[in-house]
């Protein structure tokens, strides 16, 4: 089963509030928003209990929105090709699901998105060859419009991923009880890996080899010739 990938996103779930003391960005603006002077990435990556917007655009574009004393312990980095967001190392400040803000992020093309603890993340395009898009612990990402040859997508935990559009070759690993919710998202050939009762939907057109040990559903639809190997509870919904 292909979930080497799934073990290293494991521990990045416990890593929201900042896994090291590195800087960030140095933000600009006042009040309840921020801007972060920082361009040349291809991919978003979200650590802890924050909201991010992602949309395609023609230009390079980060700020944030939120409370002023949350908004001060943001921290946005530019880690090689990827934008990290998360929050600076504080012991005595405790998080809750009621502190999080809202980053807005604009570039010309992303490549790959993943999400690290309870946050949510939204994306509005997916373009280009490959796309690769992950969920480790309970939070969600979303895929309004995916148009590209190959996906990617891997959740280790309980989080949601939901996804639209076209692919054609998708693969999908799943370690926990997370669930990849994407009826809408039509592919021409499938991998599907699951361990434990994590559940998968997707409309496959064309061949699909299925690997599941655990009590999760996988639902291809009706066109789907799929090659099963299973062990445990869990039902497969094939052509």
């Amino acid at each position: 089963m292909r979930l080497m990938i799934l073990a290293a996103l494991i521990p990045l779930a416990a890593c929201g509030n900042g896994s090291d003391d590195t800087p960030g960005i140095t933000g600009t603006g006042s009040g309840n928003a921020r801007s972060f002077a920082v361009g040349d990435f291809t991919g978003v990556e979200l650590a802890g209990s924050d909201n991010v917007d992602v949309r395609v655009g023609a230009a390079f574009s980060v700020r944030a929105e939120g409370d002023p004393k949350v908004l001060e312990r943001l921290r946005i980095r530019k880690v090689g090709e990827t934008l990290r967001i998360d929050r600076r190392k504080d012991a005595g400040f405790h998080w809750s699901k009621g502190d999080a803000i809202k980053v807005y992020v604009t570039m010309p093309r992303i490549a790959s998105a993943s999400v690290a603890g309870s946050g949510d993340m939204a994306v509005d395009r997916v373009e280009g060859q490959k796309f690769d898009a992950s969920v480790a612990g309970s939070g969600k990402l979303g895929l309004a419009a995916v148009a590209v040859d190959a996906a990617e997508m891997n959740i280790a935990g309980s989080g949601t991923l939901r996804a639209a559009g076209r692919a054609k070759r998708l693969e999908v690993n799943i370690a926990g009880s997370g669930d990849i919710d994407a009826p809408r998202l039509a592919a021409a050939s499938a991998e599907v890996s699951i361990a434990g009762s994590g559940n998968v939907r997707a409309t496959v057109n064309g061949p699909a080899e299925i690997s599941m040990m655990g009590s999760g559903d996988v639902d291809l639809g009706p066109n789907a010739r799929c090659k099963t190997s299973k062990m445990g509870s869990g039902n497969v919904r094939c052509g």
